[in-house]
């Protein structure tokens, strides 16, 4: 914010009255002001407030031009990927959109949490264009996939929100199952040859170590065996590991095929376990 001529003048009269060979070059004594010392219509009275004037015509050019700078920013669609992960989590099922005149966007009236029902969402960039993966919330907080009551009317909202001619693509897939089978050497001391604990025989903690990880693994992100083995490991009673196998299918795959590297990334952008159960073997050794 600009500061007002006499603030200005003030700033520099003080530290003239302040400098030593001014001072001394003045004969000035004691501790007077400017105003005390130079009469209004002095040289020095008049330079001080010529400059001064000429510092506030500037300093009120930089706030005018601060603030038509912010207001274009803040009227600026800037569609980076945060910025599609954004708006995708604040679709409002059932609610329409109106075009503010202020900000020439597209926007809610008022937000509805309740209406809100994608929970999660990850954007690609594709060069050219963008992939959005969403889903609904399902049981124990597991990414589900979006009816077509949802899907359609959300397509409709994301093209009216994106800037025109960037190509979005959308979809919603039920999670990418995964299928592990691993030996695991267990302490007798502390769980049973069928998995579960001796203190706790409903507990089966490897299995859920598993389905921690996996729910664990941010929407849209990566499978990695090491931090798989690295989280069964941590679980009492296991004293080792040896991963066999790890193979994936997505809704859009006939079957499972075989992760060959270390990470996976899910088609859907999350992750479930299969068949636990029947693919783990518990050893006392291995």
């Amino acid at each position: 914010m600009a500061r007002t001529v006499k603030e200005i003048k003030k700033t520099m009269t003080d530290q003239f009255m302040a400098d030593s060979t001014i001072r001394a070059r003045y004969g000035l004594t004691g501790s007077s002001s400017f105003d005390d010392t130079f009469s209004s219509v002095s040289i020095e009275n008049i330079i001080f407030f010529i400059v001064a004037s000429a510092m506030y015509v500037l300093e009120t050019i930089f706030d005018s031009f601060k603030t038509e700078v912010d207001s274009k920013v803040a009227t600026a669609v800037l569609a980076s990927i945060p910025w599609y992960h954004q708006i995708c989590l604040e679709y409002q099922q059932g609610d329409e959109l109106i075009f503010d005149e202020t900000t020439q966007q597209f926007r809610y009236p008022s937000v509805d949490e309740s209406k809100r029902v994608v929970k999660y969402a990850a954007c690609r960039d594709r060069g050219g264009g963008v992939l959005i993966l969403v889903s609904g919330e399902g049981e124990d907080g597991i990414p589900a996939v979006l009816s077509d009551d949802i899907l359609v009317p959300f397509k409709s909202y994301i093209n009216s929100r994106k800037p025109a001619g960037i190509p979005a693509e959308i979809r919603s897939y039920n999670p990418d199952q995964i299928q592990i089978e691993m030996t695991v050497q267990y302490d007798p001391m502390l769980m049973n040859a069928d998995g579960t604990l001796v203190a706790d025989p409903s507990v089966f903690p490897v299995e859920e170590a598993v389905s921690r990880y996996l729910q664990g693994i941010v929407y849209g992100g990566v499978f990695n065996k090491t931090k798989l083995v690295d989280a069964i490991q941590e679980t009492q009673g296991v004293e080792d590991v040896m991963l066999l196998s790890v193979s994936a299918k997505s809704d859009t795959a006939p079957d499972f095929a075989s992760v060959s590297g270390n990470n996976y990334t899910a088609v859907s952008g999350s992750f479930k376990a299969v068949n636990l159960k029947n693919s783990i073997s518990y050893a006392t050794q291995i």
